[in-house]
């Protein structure tokens, strides 16, 4: 909604440029290179048409001088060059100081310029606001400079012009949404509630409920979200994203379950999804389904086989299940990481999985590639615990005692909250004849496994860390 404004803005200028250009009928050569940099900007090809203005100069006509350095200032804004935008803007201005509009256009490219530059707007939002305009005007001014706010993630500031915008127009729930929006992310919740509502009494469609949804959970109150998300559903249930933020609010909260029919559903619906498959997969994960949780990764996989959620999930869970893992899961995360060799964790994923399935059967014959592998892991990823921690792991196995102890000890500095890593370290100090350390390390763990004894807080700790990998 905001972008197609920023749109908007430009191609007045583009149409007052091509009026002013069009008064002037010879068809010189500086004539035509201006002419068709207008069509170039137009079509948003700003660097062509930056191109085809080098070397020409301002014409001497008054109201042609003013168009050119409207029409470099569009060009300069379409390539992000904010400063340039503003000087061409102040040069179209001080040829006719009179005009409203331009000096509007000046404050609002100089605007844009200190936002991006990081420098204090107070002086031009005082000028820009306090210019008397008509209604119409007025409100797609004060969008503009909404839309410019929140760019920059000026969110408190942008509240001052959607909630001027809003009064100017308030019939139109579009404001009140957007209002609601600014509200939400500059943490004024019961603002973004009440702006939300008001929308809501405009027009109820899924965007509003689906905003009222992220406004209640941050609230704190999840069951109003989920009403909400499934409001959402309702009014636009061919909108995926409506769906998925109804499941997400339902794992946050650990009812798998209807979090489970959720995506059962959107799988359906929304058969090519790769966010929907992965969804799918946690929810069947975390009602005790591994096998179920592998095969819809699986899927995911063969729709994005590049997809980093996804590797990432799938070594996850074959790497945690207790049951033998699934050699489709196994030859997907270990293809991952021959195919990613700088992805800090593929490699870890896959030694560790490999690590388990070969220490389980006795099977030492993939030593050197698991070695390898996790070698490789802990080199490029040295913070990563689960490199670490596998590489101590896959030396202990090796009977490498003295190489273990580092990598466990890393491991354990890295994850001081696993009790396995305390176990695993309280073995190899003991095999080294470190009794002291040995009696450390298990105390640290059964302190540690105390902390992790409630299985609702193993699985509490068990949906954050998927949901924050999901959302990052």
């Amino acid at each position: 909604m905001l972008a197609l404004r920023v749109f908007k803005f430009w191609s007045i200028i583009l149409v007052l440029v091509g009026s002013a250009m069009g008064q002037q009928p010879p068809q010189t050569d500086s004539n035509l290179a201006i002419r068709q940099a207008v069509q170039l900007t137009r079509q948003h090809r700003y660097a062509e048409a930056e191109a085809t203005l080098k070397g020409v100069n301002a014409p001497a006509d008054p109201a042609q001088k003013i168009a050119f350095y409207r029409l470099r200032a569009a060009i300069a804004s379409g390539l992000g060059h904010f400063a340039a935008a503003a000087e061409n803007m102040y040069n179209a201005a001080r040829l006719a100081p009179e005009n409203q509009d331009l000096r509007i256009a000046a404050s609002i490219a100089r605007l844009q310029d200190q936002v991006e530059n990081h420098v204090n707007p107070v002086q031009t939002l005082k000028r820009l606001r306090t210019e008397t305009l008509p209604a119409q005007q007025a409100v797609d001014i004060r969008l503009r400079l909404a839309e410019i706010l929140s760019r920059a993630n000026l969110f408190s500031e942008a509240v001052v012009d959607f909630a001027a915008a809003s009064a100017l127009a308030p019939d139109r729930g579009d404001l009140l949404y957007d209002l609601a929006l600014a509200n939400f992310r500059a943490g004024r919740l019961d603002d973004a509630l009440a702006s939300a509502e008001r929308s809501k009494s405009v027009a109820d469609t899924g965007s509003i409920e689906s905003l009222i949804g992220d406004i209640q959970e941050k609230r704190g109150d999840p069951l109003a979200a989920v009403h909400s998300y499934q409001a959402a559903v309702t009014l636009e249930p061919s909108e995926e994203r409506y769906h998925l933020a109804l499941g997400l609010e339902l794992l946050r909260h650990q009812t798998f379950d209807a979090a489970l029919v959720v995506f059962k559903q959107a799988s359906t619906l929304f058969p090519q999804s790769v966010r929907v498959k992965i969804l799918l997969g946690l929810a069947y994960y975390f009602v005790d389904r591994s096998a179920d949780a592998s095969q819809a990764l699986l899927e995911a996989a063969k729709m994005d086989p590049q997809d980093e959620t996804v590797a990432r999930y799938l070594g996850e869970i074959t790497l945690q299940d207790t049951s033998t893992p699934n050699p489709a899961a196994i030859a997907q995360v270990c293809s991952f990481a021959d195919e990613h060799p700088q992805n800090k964790t593929a490699d870890a994923f896959c030694g560790g999985i490999l690590l388990k399935v070969d220490r389980d059967s006795g099977d030492i014959s993939r030593r050197p590639e698991i070695l390898r592998r996790l070698q490789h892991a802990a080199q490029i990823g040295p913070r990563e615990p689960l490199a670490r921690c596998q590489l101590g792991k896959a030396f202990e196995w090796a009977g490498l005692w003295t190489q273990a102890r580092p990598e466990t000890e890393a491991c354990v500095g890295l994850d001081p909250s696993s009790p396995d890593g305390h176990y695993q370290l309280s073995r190899i100090y003991r095999r080294l004849g470190l009794t002291a350390l040995a009696n450390q390390q298990t105390s640290l763990q059964q302190a540690a496994a105390l902390r992790q004894s409630e299985e609702n807080v193993r699985r509490t700790e068990t949906v954050t860390k998927f949901l924050v990998l999901l959302e990052h």
